[in-house]
């Protein structure tokens, strides 16, 4: 391994957990290593929550320096500013950042430039995400929500923008793919503001819509909030309508999507839908004298002759929506 010569570092260090630790695995390659922890006023003064003393976050990362076979090369220092210094070193050649705080390092650069010192090597550390699919956060530790490596420990707290019982079953058995057990799913019924039965992009718009109200329902207590709405496709391929079911998740800052399986709606029915302004279940009704159908087997369900139910879209649609926060977790995916 080529031994390089000093590095940077900065942070709270409220705790040292897997994080901390793709960064303290980069200082390795340096001879030396200057270490600016924040102080108790930078803290109160950003809002940094939750965080110890300084002296026990000190302490904690000296343990971690010690750990990792640092402590002997690492200099800490006191910070007061986002720089911490690390615009005038000039000994220094290299910036370790996590990837979330890089644009830090590029105003540190330019404040280098303007002092006409030589530009720092970024280097950007990839976030760990733990169990939850959430990148490991000293705030989720502190509420005992995840240990140090990420893992789970307490359930985690979905709520479901639905009551539908078929709706249910399938999301059910989709958060149990994704996190086993360690989940409570939450429901409440709330608005879709779209048409009762959507199509195309208002299938979409409705999803996210059940999603965000579900959320606030629960006033950000919790995990992830879920909105799933089904709709007609017509833009797939002309003269035919598709069922197919769109799950939204939202985390409070940002929506992902998954699409449940699709299947062909006669075009009569379709039509009916849109003069109407009606839905399938209502249609259905009137074909099948089954009324909430959507509560039960489904619309699928009849159509296949029980060969599929309603449930096995839900699932699906669930499922999916969780796969860019999967990948990005677990394979380091960009979307």
């Amino acid at each position: 391994m080529v031994v390089m010569s000093e590095c940077i570092i900065g942070g709270t260090f409220t705790y040292a957990h897997a994080g901390h630790a793709g960064l303290l695995r980069q200082c390795r390659k340096f001879s030396r290593v200057t270490i600016g922890l924040t102080s108790d006023g930078f803290v109160k003064k950003h809002k940094i929550y939750p965080s110890f003393p300084y002296a026990k976050r000190l302490a904690g990362l000296r343990a971690a320096l010690k750990r990792h076979g640092l402590l002997k090369k690492s200099r800490i220092i006191r910070i007061e500013d986002e720089a911490g210094g690390a615009d005038e070193n000039r000994a220094a050649s290299a910036l370790i950042v996590s990837e979330e705080t890089e644009g830090a390092a590029n105003r540190i650069n330019a404040s280098r430039r303007k002092r006409g010192l030589h530009p720092l090597k970024i280097i950007a550390v990839p976030l760990v995400y733990g169990e939850d699919l959430k990148k490991i956060s000293c705030a989720s530790i502190y509420e005992k929500r995840t240990d140090l490596s990420g893992r789970l420990l307490s359930p985690l707290h979905i709520q479901a923008g639905t009551e539908n019982p078929t709706k249910l079953k399938g999301t059910a058995t989709a958060l149990r793919r994704v996190f086993g057990k360690k989940f409570i799913l939450h429901s409440h019924s709330e608005r879709s503001d779209v048409p009762a039965h959507p199509f195309d992009n208002q299938t979409f718009i409705g999803a996210r819509n059940r999603a965000i109200s579900a959320w606030r329902r629960a006033k950000g207590k919790c995990d992830y909030s879920l909105g799933i709405e089904s709709g007609l496709f017509s833009r797939m391929k002309s003269g035919i309508h598709i069922d197919i079911t769109i799950c939204c998740v939202y985390d409070g800052k940002g929506e992902t999507y998954g699409t449940g399986m699709g299947f062909v709606v006669p075009e009569k029915i379709a039509a009916k839908i849109r003069r109407d302004k009606s839905d399938l279940s209502v249609a259905l009704a009137e074909i099948t004298g089954i009324e909430r159908i959507g509560w039960k087997q489904g619309a699928l369900g009849w159509f296949s002759n029980g060969v599929m139910h309603r449930s096995e879209q839900i699932e699906a649609a669930v499922a999916c929506a969780f796969v860019p926060r999967v990948a990005r977790a677990r394979l380091g995916m960009e979307y």
